[in-house]
């Protein structure tokens, strides 16, 4: 009892000197009452539910211990050794230092789950367990620290089932975050608690935070709500539920999912505590679905398109059963086709082969493929593609044969159109080739004397036969040119249907006579003779005088190229009831009979041999028909061959009455030109200052410009009578350069004359449209600009 004795000698002596009051009266009384206490003090260390014990002085020395301490050391042996002595395995685990510190400090010191090995089962290895505890100093009556004392809980199995609870928690986390569907854990309200990362994913949804604690229904479209609700409803009764429903992620990708909700139960009463919501995405899924739906669908719809030649053979390869299809498009019953007797449908000259065929592939057990004609209902023959396959069971014996009739008579006969298209655009490709060599050809040749010409003109200076030789050579070879051109327009404007014909009463004589003296420096340099006969009567048709002598010479012209030197040429002209009949016979090379059917073709030649060449572009028949036919009238073609000559004959409408016939151009009286003040604009220089000499040489007084810009200032200066104004110019075009000029007060009444080398309706619109007084062509014939100039009225200014 000396250590329960010494503290209360302690305080009885505090006692004394504290307050100077004596000792009370009965020292047995109180020695009892100190006895009461340390007894009470000694149960309630004993029965503390916590280990406790006290250690004194700087080694530690275990002097008190309850039986919580000895269970939770493993050993009762501890009192009167020191910390060191009794619990060696402690040494370097950090505990000794700590009592040190306490000690030497007097400063409390609590661990909140510790850990510390101890050797509680001798021979077996250091046993982890886990501790609260705090340090806390006693003190001597002097206020030293004479020990520590030590309060504790051993909490190593609550700190084992803290262990467990995370790895359980960690083994479901990975469990939900190792799958690839959405997992999503709800309360009983509904609401999210958690999901896992591959959801998040899933979903496209960066952070989860914003989610938490709200209604997972809220996060559905509208129209999957109710499902969701009825499933939260039904695992919260115990039940688990699925559904399939469309929910966009949060970034709007579109997806399909299949829902299962489960409720969550507790380890120890079973109540349901949390709802379990897995989503699967069936995306995929339901487009394969769709497709497969899709799929039968189309073939379901084909099959009905195409019924009427599906059909079924039996393993033996007869035809058996009710085979619709065939009996629908052949028209054979069901005991004409049953066994071989669908093969009576085929061609005579097709159903040898196709049976042959298909036995042979009925024995080898492969496809069937063929074709023939088969005879349709109403009994015409139609063209057939077969192919038949073998269903085969799992040891390889053919079940049946499924086959399909294609008809394609259309097919064939569209590509058999395709291919005439073909061949007629490869002609006409070819056709097209040879009219761009032969234009290039034709209009080399006009060429290569007009630069003779050019420089014979040149060497010749001063002698007038020479020069006269090769300006008329000059002409005739530029003349020629302007033909070709005329006649291309002429046909472009036909094919396009803007050609105008000026219709006038029109005596045919004066027509053919026209044609024939036009035509006559060819037939003379041919050697030729040409007769022309007319008829008693005179006739007269509804026509364009100028277009009709086109027709006519281009026939004398075909009959005098591609007749022979010497030959013969005759025209004659007859009354047959209301045609007048206009037949062109010659002695010439003749037509064979394979190019009689496309002599009016375009860019067709009778004879394309180079050693034969007779020159031209191969249009001339082909605008003869043209014009012939815009007067109502038609053109044929004869020739008995090759070598035997040709005969063209027109016929057109006679026209009523009879017209005075006018005098031509030709023999009328040229009038006088009074002299005009002329500027000419034109970005070509040879071409403007050839021009304006020649004005000068007739007379006029010019000035010359060689841009847009140019002609307007210079036409401000000079204040011309008319302007010949060119339309594709530098700076400013033709167009323009009219538009500005006749804004000019002095501009008004200026006569202004479109000269370009654009001929079509539509560049005589538009000059037109500018404010152009009349529309040349280039190159411009210098009589019939005197005639342009003579019937001017040129305004006073």
């Amino acid at each position: 009892m000396d250590r329960v004795g010494t503290p209360v000698a302690n305080m009885v002596k505090r006692n004394s000197v504290g307050n100077g009051s004596a000792l009370p009266h009965d020292p047995s009384r109180l020695l009892q009452r100190v006895e009461e206490e340390r007894q009470q003090l000694a149960d309630v260390f004993r029965q503390a539910p916590a280990f406790m014990c006290v250690l004194r002085g700087p080694d530690h020395v275990f002097e008190l211990a309850n039986e919580q301490c000895f269970q939770l050391l493993g050993r009762r042996d501890i009192i009167g050794k020191s910390v060191r002595q009794a619990l060696p395995e402690v040494e370097g685990q950090g505990y000794l230092e700590t009592l040190d510190q306490v000690y030497r400090t007097g400063e409390s010191f609590t661990g909140t789950g510790m850990p510390v090995l101890l050797d509680r089962m001798p021979g077996e290895p250091p046993e982890e367990r886990y501790v609260d505890f705090v340090y806390k100093a006693l003190r001597d009556a002097d206020g030293a620290v004479s020990g520590i004392v030590n309060v504790g809980v051993d909490v190593t199995d609550r700190q084992r089932a803290e262990a467990q609870l995370r790895e359980s928690e960690q083994f479901n986390r990975s469990l939900m975050d190792g799958t690839a569907d959405c997992v999503k854990v709800l309360d009983l309200e509904g609401r999210l608690l958690h999901m896992n990362a591959p959801g998040l994913c899933a979903m496209e949804i960066d952070d989860f935070g914003p989610l938490c604690g709200q209604e997972w229904e809220a996060t559905w479209p509208a129209e999957s709500q109710g499902d969701i609700e009825r499933s939260v409803a039904r695992a919260i009764d115990g039940e688990v539920s699925s559904f399939e429903a469309y929910c966009p992620t949060a970034k709007g990708t579109q997806k399909w999912w299949e829902v299962t909700v489960s409720p969550v139960r507790d380890a120890d009463a079973g109540r349901i505590v949390r709802v379990l919501a897995v989503s699967r995405d069936i995306t995929g899924r339901r487009r394969v679905e769709q497709a497969l739906k899709d799929s039968e669908e189309r073939m379901r719809v084909a099959t009905a398109a195409v019924s009427e030649l599906l059909w079924t053979n039996s393993a033996e390869g007869l035809m058996v059963g009710e085979q619709r299809g065939w009996g629908d498009f052949t028209g054979q019953s069901r005991e004409e086709y049953e066994g071989y007797g669908w093969s009576r449908a085929i061609h005579p000259e097709d159903a040898q082969q196709t049976l042959e065929a298909w036995t042979r592939a009925v024995a080898e057990k492969r496809t069937f493929a063929d074709h023939h004609r088969v005879r349709r209902h109403d009994g015409e023959w139609r063209h057939c593609s077969v192919r038949a396959v073998p269903l085969l069971d799992a040891e390889g014996t053919i079940r049946e044969w499924v086959g399909v009739h294609t008809d394609i008579t259309d097919r064939n006969r569209a590509e058999e159109t395709l291919r005439q298209l073909a061949a007629e655009l490869s002609e006409t490709n070819r056709r097209k080739d040879e009219f761009l060599a032969t234009l290039a050809h034709e209009l080399r040749n006009p060429l290569a004397p007009i630069r003779t010409g050019l420089q014979l003109m040149k060497l010749a200076a001063g002698q007038a036969e020479p020069m006269e030789q090769a300006r008329s050579m000059v002409e005739r070879q530029v003349t020629q040119m302007v033909r070709l051109v005329d006649d291309l327009m002429d046909v472009s404007r036909i094919s396009r249907g803007t050609l105008e014909l000026r219709k006038e009463r029109v005596p045919l004589a004066s027509v053919l006579n026209s044609a024939v003296e036009t035509s006559l420096p060819l037939i003379e340099q041919m050697g030729q003779e040409l007769t022309l006969t007319l008829p008693g009567q005179p006739l007269a048709v509804d026509g364009d005088a100028t277009r009709l002598v086109q027709v006519f010479l281009n026939l004398l012209n075909n009959a005098s190229k591609y007749g022979d030197r010497g030959g013969h040429i005759h025209m004659s002209v007859e009354r047959q009831d209301a045609d007048a009949v206009v037949t062109v016979k010659d002695s010439g090379i003749g037509i064979a009979a394979d190019q009689m059917p496309r002599i009016f073709d375009m860019f067709t030649q009778i004879d394309e041999s180079l050693e034969k060449s007779h020159g031209g572009l191969g249009i001339g028949l082909s605008l003869v028909k043209r014009l012939v036919e815009l007067h109502g009238g038609r053109v044929e073609v004869r020739s008995d061959g090759p070598g035997k000559g040709s005969e063209f004959v027109v016929r057109l409408p006679i026209a009523t009455s009879v017209a005075t016939p006018h005098e031509s151009g030709d023999d009328a009286q040229q009038p006088s030109v009074a002299p005009r003040r002329i500027l000419v604009v034109d970005d070509n220089r040879d071409g403007a200052d050839s021009l304006s000499e020649m004005l000068q040489i007739m007379g006029h007084e010019t000035r010359t410009a060689y841009d847009g810009q140019q002609g307007v200032d210079m036409a401000d200066s000079f204040r011309p009578d008319v302007v010949l104004l060119d339309i594709g110019l530098p700076k400013l075009n033709g167009y323009e350069v009219c538009r500005r000029i006749r804004a000019q007060p002095w501009g008004r009444d200026v006569v202004l004359i479109a000269v370009t080398g654009w001929g079509q309706d539509d560049d005589r619109r538009r000059s037109d449209e500018a404010g152009f007084d009349l529309h040349l062509v280039k190159p411009v014939d210098p009589q019939r600009l005197m005639q342009t100039f003579a019937g001017l009225q040129i305004r006073k200014r």
